[in-house]
């Protein structure tokens, strides 16, 4: 058992990182504490941290490679990808996502044929309207995002039938 430095919590040893050169072979902070002064660290100074990692990356090269490789070959990076991917360009977060998806019952809000795999947005402004399925999105994007050219369309469209 030891005491933290920081927090005054008695904790099992396990509970403190391995540090040589100390008396009993374990840092004086325990590994919560420890981690949440690395957190503060980098959120007031990330570029220490990021050119640590950089560095590591080129003088590691054969190993950087094989990390990504086994992240990609993973299925992580899509995840990853697509979560950035949603908050980046619509402001989205995963669990808002499936929220919506659940929500249309995983179909295209405009056809409620086929699965929903898009994200609809008004360009002019941003803001999320629904998710469609490719064939929609498409003739949305078609039609610039103009309510009357959709209304010209429908005309044509009856005005063909009826021929």
């Amino acid at each position: 058992m030891k005491r933290c430095t920081k927090c005054g919590e008695v904790k099992s040893i396990e509970e403190f990182y391995r540090a040589t050169g100390t008396r009993d072979g374990r840092r004086s902070d325990c590994k919560r504490c420890n981690l949440a002064a690395k957190h503060a660290r980098y959120a007031a100074n990330p570029g220490p941290a990021i050119n640590c990692a950089v560095k590591w990356a080129q003088d590691n090269p054969e190993r950087y490679r094989a990390t990504q490789q086994r992240y990609k070959d993973s299925g992580a990076k899509a995840k990853s990808n697509r979560k950035s991917h949603l908050k980046r360009k619509y402001g989205l977060t995963e669990q808002q996502y499936q929220a919506m998806l659940v929500a249309q019952d995983g179909l295209c809000a405009i056809c409620q044929e086929r699965p929903a795999v898009h994200v609809d947005h008004d360009h002019a402004t941003g803001a999320v309207r629904g998710l469609l399925c490719f064939a929609c999105n498409v003739a949305i994007g078609h039609l610039r995002d103009d309510p009357m050219l959709a209304v010209k369309l429908l005309d044509y469209l009856e005005r063909c039938r009826a021929s």
